[in-house]
């Protein structure tokens, strides 16, 4: 780009050839007044940002420097032309109330200028329709930000200009109430909006602001917390690496669970004489008793130490969360191991991407993500599998929506049709179940077509002979036939992904979720591999991660077999060094995963599991299964926020702090990024950090983990992990979020794997085989059931479910039909049904869609009316034991009204 001298206010400096005036006057500490400028779009419409140039009046938000630039920031011209626009805004500018007037930077600026700010007049007309936003067109100054935010950088497509001449101004859609407009309460108008016209409908001033990192999804949003009487009063979105600012309606209006009552507060012991099982409405001091945290401490030790007598390691099991700090993970599976002596310990990937990292991971070398998620829009094709992206990933949505408006081929793989599409160039509406065949035939179209990367495939593969001979089965009419995607539409995207490069791959739980989800996820792999798109920018393969340290639970080495940094327990030198290094004897098995774990409970063999942050009732296949295993446990340690499904069959309960809003640590999103996260408001009560817990249950067993704080644990994990060994909370401070490995001090991080070569020497071509479908069961089960997500819900909805705007916007516990189907089954929309599957059944409403095809059915399992994994029997991938939620078989009964 190359450097130019301009003078600023006098003083000749620096600046990059092509930057704004006013990005040159913000790295100098000079302070320019701007209303419409929007970080990363020439807008330019207020000129309230006006400076001097060489004698002329220039905006300085869209004029570039140049050489020998004179600039005067505080010109006497330029002081005046402020002070004449800020009077022609101010003329027809008027607030409702002293809150909106205090989010006002046109009323601060008419302060610092000497004018009067805008009057308040509270019974002016607003649109006020919408549960969670407020709009006073009355205060709006047509800037065009909230355009900018909603249109162009969310690409929700919602907020526009209206109208001609005197009438324009900002609408919804076809000028309708936001209240009933496509509003997908994102809050990016009302954190661009520099004038209250936009904003939170009961918006009051913070004491503090605190920024962290999302609580929710795996893509690492950065977020401001407004804090009041050590209370979260609102969100906006923070600018960081993966957000720039943006957020989802669960990230702008999910905070209230940290404020609520019904938070544990105190740790809790069963009451003698209570058996295990569901509260059914009875009050929580009849059923348990509150405790120090002393007395339950030494119950647990003593317990622990019970059962380890009589039983040995491999009788207690632990399932940590995955919405926990990496440091607070890392102490769990380091207490499990060392302390109690066991491998069966896991976290949540399991159930949703452990296919994806074990294929990554065997395959390539590190089950994570290639790429970082902003490369999309470096991306010449994209194609999305099994993602409903819009609704459970929105602000990696925008980006991909913005790739596909600059041109990029947007490619959609879904059973059923999402928002997405509408910006696809191709949506193939594939058959529930058949992705490997499609991708597969994709491949064998690339190799005969001979548009393979061959120098690629033979500098950096293996075993490619061997898989080339196992496609010949899937030829392009055997894919028609199996998945329903017409062959020219094959051929056709083949070619794109194959010669329109780079492209990237990008998926959810749409293809993991299956009892084939590692061969799903294999074939991506195959094809990314054939076609050499692993190590560049704008190709590569994108796992799309759930909840926000579903990754950095796997990094740290909660799975059974793999210690921190995806090291193996069973090999002799890494044991010798964790050994050394931890001083204590590692477990000399591999131990279960959650869903294995569960079962040995059902039938007897596991004696004792300590839940952290999991709903496993509602989160684990077969929720009748699972409370029959909870129940035969001789001892259930439960720590969470809330008095969950699952807590309720707890002998010991203890409150824990929110990772995310009341501890201090890290999280690692769905790109391999380490953020802080920042402690927001004090843990009610007595809850306290996981980490601690762990830390303070390893003492009382006798072994000291080494442990004060999670700055230790930090330490901790840098020395035994090598991709971590660059990395601390006080350069996390210093320079923000890093992508690991991170392999010294020295070290930027990794924005891109693979880029010189892969760790494991080369990369693997896996064979992957399709098992056709049991025509029995299709018949006596007709209908596919898909077990997904919606925008304003996560997960059992333990902490959406506390936000009085997120109860508002949500879809409800129904079931999605086609109603070719109903009418085939003689169902009303509303009418309550019964579906029944191999495992169980439960009671529906049924509700009309189009987006879901003939003989397949989608619902959520954030109900607890709708205990959907009820219908889900334990049907397990047999490599990683993931369930198959996304492939249910389950038939209707209609039932008397």
């Amino acid at each position: 780009m190359g450097m130019v001298k301009v003078v600023l206010n006098g003083r000749e400096v620096e600046a990059a050839n092509g930057e704004t005036i006013l990005n040159l006057a913000r790295r100098y500490g000079i302070e320019i007044p701007t209303l419409c400028y929007y970080e990363g779009y020439a807008n330019g419409s207020c000129r309230i940002c006006v400076v001097e140039v060489n004698g002329r009046l220039m905006p300085s938000c869209i004029t570039k420097v140049s050489e020998g630039m004179k600039i005067e920031t505080e010109s006497i011209r330029a002081t005046e032309a402020r002070k004449t626009l800020l009077r022609l805004l101010l003329k027809n500018h008027t607030h409702r109330s002293k809150e909106e007037q205090m989010r006002c930077r046109l009323c601060d600026y008419a302060i610092k200028y000497g004018l009067e700010p805008a009057p308040i007049i509270p019974d002016i007309k607003i649109d006020d329709t919408h549960p969670a936003i407020v709009f006073n067109p009355s205060a709006c100054v047509m800037c065009r930000k909230c355009v900018i935010a909603c249109s162009i950088d969310q690409s929700n497509d919602t907020i526009t200009v209206i109208g001609r001449g005197l009438d324009t101004r900002v609408g919804f859609d076809l000028d309708v109430p936001m209240g009933v407009s496509s509003c997908v309460s994102c809050g990016a108008c009302i954190d661009a909006c520099p004038t209250g016209a936009l904003m939170e409908r009961d918006w009051v001033p913070a004491d503090k602001v605190v920024e962290t990192t999302c609580p929710y999804c795996g893509t690492g949003c950065q977020v401001e917390y407004g804090i009041k009487d050590d209370k979260v009063i609102w969100a906006r979105g923070a600018y960081g690496p993966a957000n720039e600012g943006k957020l989802c309606i669960k990230g702008k209006f999910g905070y209230h669970y940290v404020n609520s009552p019904e938070r544990l507060t105190k740790p809790l012991i069963r009451r003698t004489g209570i058996p295990k099982g569901p509260l059914n409405g009875r009050p929580i001091h009849e059923v348990f008793r509150e405790a120090t945290w002393e007395e339950v401490l030494d119950i647990i030790a003593s317990k622990i130490r019970e059962i380890l007598d009589k039983y040995g390691p491999a009788a207690i099991g632990g399932i940590m969360s995955d919405r926990s700090t990496n440091e607070s993970i890392y102490a769990f599976q380091k207490f499990m191991r060392c302390a109690i002596g066991t491998d069966s310990i896991d976290q949540s990937a399991t159930l949703c991407h452990e296919p994806s990292a074990w294929s990554l991971a065997t395959q390539l070398g590190y089950g994570a993500a290639t790429n970082p998620i902003r490369d999309v829009l470096n991306s010449r094709t994209i194609i999305v599998v099994g993602s409903n992206m819009n609704e459970t990933h929105p602000v990696i949505a925008a980006y991909v929506k913005r790739a596909a408006k600059q041109g990029a081929h947007l490619i959609i793989v879904n059973p059923i049709h999402t928002e997405l599409a509408r910006y696809a160039e191709y949506e193939l509406l594939i058959r529930p179940g058949t992705d490997v065949v499609l991708f597969s035939a994709m491949a064998k179209y690339i190799i005969d077509m001979g548009w393979y990367d061959k120098e690629f495939i033979s500098r950096y593969t293996e075993g490619f002979e061997d898989w080339v001979r196992s496609l010949d089965a899937f030829t392009l009419d055997f894919a028609e036939e199996v998945t329903g995607v017409p062959k020219d539409v094959i051929k056709e995207v083949a070619r794109l992904y194959a010669l329109e490069k780079p492209s990237m791959i990008m998926w959810t739980l749409g293809i993991t979720e299956h009892e084939n989800g590692t061969e799903n996820v294999s074939a991506l792999i195959n094809l990314a591999l054939l076609t050499g798109n692993v190590g560049k920018p704008g190709a590569g393969l994108m796992p799309l991660r759930g909840q926000n340290n579903v990754q950095g639970g796997a990094d740290v080495g909660c799975a059974p077999g793999r210690l921190p940094g995806y090291q193996p327990l069973m090999d002799s030198e890494v044991r010798r060094r964790f050994e050394e290094v931890w001083r204590c004897k590692l477990p000399s098995f591999i131990g279960f995963r959650s869903t294995e774990m569960i079962d040995m409970a059902r039938r007897g063999l596991i004696k004792m599991l300590y839940i952290v942050g999991e709903n496993s009732i509602r989160s684990h296949p077969d929720s009748k299964a699972v409370a029959e295993a909870l129940s035969k446990l001789e001892f259930l340690v439960v720590q969470d926020i809330f008095m969950t499904e699952t807590a309720e069959y707890a002998d010991v309960v203890l409150p824990a702090a929110s990772a995310a809003l009341e501890d201090y640590g890290t999280f690692t999103n769905t790109e391999r990024r380490l953020q802080l996260t920042r402690k927001v408001v004090d843990p009610p009560g007595d809850a306290k950090p996981d980490w601690w817990v762990f830390v303070e249950l390893a003492r009382k067993l006798g072994y000291d983990m080494g442990l004060r704080d999670s700055t230790d644990i930090m330490r901790d994990m840098a020395r035994v992990a090598p991709v971590f060994s660059g990395l601390s909370h006080e350069r996390l401070e210093r320079e923000g979020g890093l992508q690991w490995p991170v392999p010294s001090e020295s070290s930027p991080g990794t924005l891109i794997l693979y880029a010189d070569g892969f760790p494991r020497g080369r990369a693997r071509f896996r064979v992957v085989s399709w098992r056709g479908f049991d025509v029995v069961v299709e018949r006596l089960y007709p209908y596919s059931l898909i077990i997904g997500r919606e925008r304003a819900q996560y997960h059992t909805a333990t902490m959406t479910s506390r936000s009085p705007v997120l109860r508002v916007i949500w879809r409800g516990p129904v079931v999605e039909m086609n109603p070719e189907d109903m009418r085939a089954e003689s169902i009303k929309d509303g009418e309550v049904v019964k579906l029944l599957s191999p495992a169980g059944e439960v009671l529906a409403r049924v509700k009309a869609s189009t987006r879901v095809p003939r003989g397949v059915l989608f619902t959520t399992f954030h109900y607890p009316e709708l205990l959907a994994n009820t219908l889900v029997p334990a049907v397990l991938n047999p490599i990683t034991k993931t369930p198959a939620y996304k492939d249910t078989r389950v038939r209707i009964e209609k039932v008397n009204a």
